[in-house]
């Protein structure tokens, strides 16, 4: 995507963690299909990609519909997280550049914290990890709030977490920056302004600035912002 010179004002940013941050959503694929193939089933990537950037109980619900009705969801969700969480259990991969980013942005003083779909005690282990959690103000998973994306309760917890422990003042002093259209959802109706980097899917819909931008890369993003 070309960098059309684009400028947006921030002074704290909140990231998404899986496809974001973390190069795991292909991990995330790669044990769903083992997954359905233990149950003797044969699953594709479409049916995968509508449950990127859910939390848990949403996933369930969306396997209800795809599931013989013979295999519990739950237990088939759970067996497929387990198996997801042993290929993280040695290495958890980053994105490629993303620790730069970070560092950058620390650099500069910039608060920030992860608003993910994730469980947030798992969200908080795979980060420390990675050696990103230590950057982060705050991690708040999508098992710790009401609702979970596109709903905006991740984004709200994460924004008034930001706001007690630095001097921002509330959402208009944020940017989230997400790789799904769930996750562009949940931004936006929690009144952020969003910059969508895509991972495995490729965005949905247009951009529209300020409140929505696409870039190719979280660097290219980051560039974007005009720190205040």
């Amino acid at each position: 995507m070309e960098d059309l010179g684009c400028s947006i004002s921030a002074k704290a940013v909140i990231f998404d963690m899986d496809g974001l941050l973390l190069d795991s959503e292909k991990l995330s694929y790669q044990t769903y299909v083992e997954t359905a193939k233990s149950h003797g089933l044969d699953v594709d990537f479409d049916s995968y990609s509508v449950m990127i950037g859910l939390n848990m109980v949403e996933g369930i619900e969306v396997l209800r519909g795809i599931l013989p009705a013979h295999i519990d969801p739950t237990i088939f969700k759970t067996k497929w997280i387990d198996a997801y969480l042993e290929l993280l259990k040695d290495d958890v991969p980053v994105k490629p550049g993303i620790k730069d980013v970070i560092k950058g942005l620390a650099t500069r003083n910039v608060p920030m914290a992860v608003a993910t779909s994730s469980q947030g005690e798992k969200a908080r282990d795979m980060l420390s990890r990675a050696g990103l959690a230590r950057y982060m103000i705050a991690v708040t998973g999508g098992n710790e709030v009401a609702r979970g994306k596109p709903a905006p309760d991740v984004y709200l917890a994460s924004i008034e977490r930001l706001r007690q422990a630095t001097n921002i003042a509330g959402v208009n002093d944020c940017v989230a920056f997400e790789d799904s259209s769930v996750g562009v959802t949940a931004a936006l109706a929690a009144g952020l302004r969003v910059i969508q980097v895509p991972d495995l899917i490729p965005a949905t819909a247009d951009a529209q600035p300020p409140f929505h931008l696409i870039a190719d890369s979280l660097a290219m993003g980051v560039g974007w912002l005009q720190i205040d």
